[in-house]
């Protein structure tokens, strides 16, 4: 590359002159020549010049963009890692805030959307399990303190799962053997959600969206979901006792003459 730039300025200048002035009128002489050459070989020099210097701009341009690239990983990783210690807190207002922030991160960084989504749905799991992991009656003494049937940090995840701003496009939320019981879920978009064995006894499902839900082995008993759309929803072994606004005519039996899955709506 080098021998190509000196044979340009060293060579080209008087190939160039050569070439104008060929079959010019006479009367240039060998210091005109010269003088002409020496321009000639000025300006390539200004235009290498320049082309160094944009390529130096674009090359400092992109080490920039990389270091800004860089950064802001950077403060990703720090503000989801932050988000994960707060969603381990004690305090429960600490873990709703692990929640939001988590939400905002995977708005802001979208590649950060499966993590989340998978990381609220095992905060679920881990604070409503079912069966409780303490004793029955202590989890029913605390449950009549809670807003909509569920304690503020678990209403906040749910909520944000339900919002879907996390959930990758034909990602289902796992979100089995979870206590639910008397939850306020009214409206929720709660498509491909899988709560598989879990205790939905008087839950509130009123308009919401089950298109492909897993309520296998699940208690439904005396649930609303009047209005709730459940196309292509597995309700294979669910406990239907009491529930109401499902089309028991839609509801195909199992080989055990157990309730099934839904037919989807033509």
């Amino acid at each position: 590359m080098g021998v190509l730039v000196v044979a340009c300025v060293f060579f080209l200048p008087s190939w160039i002159v050569r070439h104008d002035l060929e079959g010019a009128a006479t009367g240039f002489s060998a210091g005109d020549r010269l003088k002409a050459v020496n321009d000639v070989r000025v300006t390539l020099l200004q235009g290498l010049a320049a082309l160094v210097a944009l390529g130096s701009v674009a090359l400092g341009a992109v080490m920039t963009l990389r270091q800004i690239r860089v950064s802001r990983e950077g403060q990703f990783i720090d503000l989801f890692t932050k988000a994960i210690e707060q969603l381990a807190s004690d305090h429960v207002g600490t873990r709703m805030g692990g929640v939001y922030a988590m939400e905002q991160i995977a708005s802001a960084a979208p590649h950060y959307r499966g993590h989340a989504a998978a990381l609220l749905a095992s905060f679920v799991r881990l604070h409503a399990p079912w069966p409780p992991s303490r004793p029955t009656q202590e989890v029913d003494l605390e449950r009549k303190r809670y807003h909509g049937g569920l304690r503020d940090d678990i209403g906040a995840a749910m909520a944000v799962l339900s919002r879907r701003t996390m959930v990758l496009p034909g990602d289902s939320i796992e979100l089995e053997k979870i206590d639910l019981r008397g939850a306020d879920l009214a409206g929720h978009d709660l498509s491909r959600f899988c709560f598989a064995d879990s205790n939905l006894e008087g839950a509130i499902l009123t308009g919401c969206d089950l298109t492909a839900a897993t309520f296998a082995g699940a208690i439904l008993r005396n649930a609303d979901l009047t209005g709730s759309n459940l196309s292509g929803a597995d309700l294979s072994g669910a406990d239907l006792t009491g529930a109401v606004g499902i089309d028991s005519g839609r509801v195909e039996p199992t080989p055990t003459g157990g309730p099934g899955g839904v037919e989807p709506r033509p």
